[in-house]
């Protein structure tokens, strides 16, 4: 039941603009345009298409004051999903606060050449695993030639722009500093302002990522009449890494990063208006190349879906990782160790921090009495009617 309740909305109030309505709208017309979309694609849209329409149940709360209760409509609960991700966020920063060190942090970005977008759509589990892979053992040999240590390094998939295209990216957040291989010292960069050079960073990456494609050459779907032949002039392109200033601190680090990792290609606020009249979608996006002003866009009911269904990622994909040191097979080791050889008053403010947060998400408070909280009191789903329990008494 606790799992189910996650998927309930932080608001009761839901704008009529958000990709359900959208998807309950135009959902039908774009499958009948599009018969050849994969069958886990159309489930996931189908699904999102009830996302908070009450077709998949509801939650009934109860004020613990003065008994109002109220409904509120479940969601689909689907990582794809805008309106139920923000739970999820959450809930992964508050998990990844513990693994906090007190040392700069790096932004580092890495894009794939466009020439790749049609061979990656059709092999998105294999190639996004090879992208992984290549971003981060760049960073690592690097950190291991110039810090002799291992890093730490989290890395989240991207594969959207702001308006709504096929855009690959990685958004990796690196430590400044790295752990020697025999864990008796922390190594700094020799410059605080400046990690790695972009260009030879990306060099590196161009070549680890063309090595694994070459090597998984006979096993890929390859679009139309491509062969490696045609990719051989991409050894020649300067592949984009972007190398960012480091974050004010450690806080800030996960703060920016739980912003990227359960974001998905549209958020609801982004949704302006669905005009039943025209079929068109108005959408907001940021237009870099002219000072990130926000924009208006009008796409088409059925584009909009197209474009969406670009994003869904495969089944059971991971798409944030972790390297290094923080790899779940050595950060309850190496974090421990990183935080006794960085002893200072640093370290000590930063535990404290996160002694002190609170652990739970404050209590939704009753609208009518302004006294009590509004508690979960039957959960109504498609397989029946489920009575919450009692929440203990504290005899403390």
């Amino acid at each position: 039941m606790a799992l189910i309740c996650q998927r309930l909305a932080a608001s009761s109030c839901q704008s009529r603009e958000n990709i359900g309505a959208v998807l309950r709208r135009f959902l039908p017309g774009f499958l009948v345009a599009h018969p050849h979309l994969p069958a886990r694609k159309k489930r996931v849209l189908k699904r999102m298409a009830l996302c908070r329409s009450g077709a998949l149940g509801h939650a009934i709360y109860e004020c613990s004051h003065c008994g109002q209760r109220e409904s509120i409509p479940l969601g689909c609960g689907d990582r794809h999903c805008p309106g139920c991700q923000a739970v999820h966020s959450h809930r992964w920063l508050e998990h990844q606060l513990r693994w906090l060190l007190p040392v700069p942090y790096y932004h580092v970005v890495f894009t794939l050449p466009h020439e790749l977008h049609p061979l990656l759509l059709h092999n998105q589990q294999t190639l996004y695993k090879v992208f992984f892979d290549a971003a981060a053992q760049s960073l690592l040999d690097f950190a291991r030639t110039r810090l002799e240590g291992t890093p730490g390094i989290t890395a989240v998939l991207h594969t959207w722009g702001q308006k709504l295209n096929y855009h690959p990216h990685l958004h990796c957040i690196l430590t400044a500093g790295a752990l020697s291989e025999d864990a008796t010292q922390w190594r700094r960069p020799k410059q605080q302002r400046y990690l790695f050079p972009e260009a030879a960073v990306g060099a590196l990456f161009r070549g680890k990522f063309m090595a694994g494609l070459r090597s998984l050459a006979q096993e890929l779907c390859w679009p139309g009449v491509s062969a490696l032949q045609s990719i051989a002039p991409l050894y020649k392109k300067n592949w984009r890494v972007y190398l960012k200033r480091p974050f004010g601190g450690p806080e800030q680090v996960l703060a920016y990063l739980a912003n990227y990792t359960h974001r998905v290609a549209i958020a609801n606020s982004r949704i302006r208006e669905i005009d039943e009249a025209t079929g068109k979608v108005t959408i907001t996006y940021r237009d870099y190349a002219d000072g990130a002003k926000i924009k208006l866009l009008k796409l088409s009911g059925t584009e909009f879906i197209r474009r969406f269904s670009l994003h869904l990622l495969p089944p059971r994909f991971t798409k944030i990782r972790h390297y290094g040191i923080l790899g779940n097979n050595r950060k309850a080791i190496a974090i421990p160790t990183v935080r006794l050889l960085l002893h200072s008053l640093a370290t000590v403010r930063l535990l404290l921090a996160l002694a002190r947060r609170p652990t739970n998400a404050a209590p939704v408070g009753c609208t009518r009495c302004h006294i009590g909280e509004m508690r979960l009191f039957v959960l109504c789903t498609l397989r029946g009617a489920f009575r919450a329990r009692p929440p203990l008494l504290d005899s403390s």
